[in-house]
């Protein structure tokens, strides 16, 4: 028997691959939003949030996974827990016309700016959070003056008095 090869398929003799496939190696995108709602709100946003879902699912290439829930804890708070298959997809869902109009009209309606989180995701398992480079990220200018409202940086202090000196 020959090669069989179907568009798309990994060369096989009989039936068995030729060469190592590797499983689960590749890298995803997370990024999580926080919908905080003032209280008064709380039902538009989420019918704001239900749609976005909606509207993501139906229009987006590239999204592994795409879930809002609310919070167990603040009745006016929205989570959503977005899975992409790499950072370009990421990108384009977050430049889409979707994301865009979402943030936009979600705005009026909410306590504090929409908070977005990213993180790596590779084999089953969430890294770290990826923190941009730059005047105003991990290192940046605000972390060295202490410019940041948290006062990191130069003015961060130590406050565990086992450790005080």
């Amino acid at each position: 028997r020959g090669l069989s090869r179907h568009p798309g398929s990994r060369p096989s003799r009989g039936g068995v691959p030729l060469g190592a496939v590797r499983k689960g190696g590749e890298k995803n995108v997370v990024c999580t939003k926080t919908v905080l709602a003032k209280a008064e709100h709380a039902a538009k946003v989420k019918e704001l949030c239900a749609k976005y879902e909606e509207d993501m699912k139906a229009n987006q290439a590239g999204i592994l996974a795409f879930e809002c829930t609310e919070d167990n804890f603040d009745e006016n708070a929205v989570h959503f827990w977005e899975r992409y298959k790499n950072s370009a997809y990421f990108n384009q869902g977050m430049q889409s016309k979707e994301t865009t109009a979402f943030l936009k009209e979600v705005a009026e309606y909410v306590e504090k700016p929409v908070g977005i989180a990213l993180f790596e995701y590779a084999n089953g398992q969430i890294g770290n959070a990826c923190v941009e480079i730059g005047p105003k990220g991990e290192g940046g200018l605000d972390d060295a003056t202490g410019a940041n409202k948290y006062g990191g940086g130069a003015r961060y202090e130590q406050t565990s008095n086992t450790v005080q000196l």
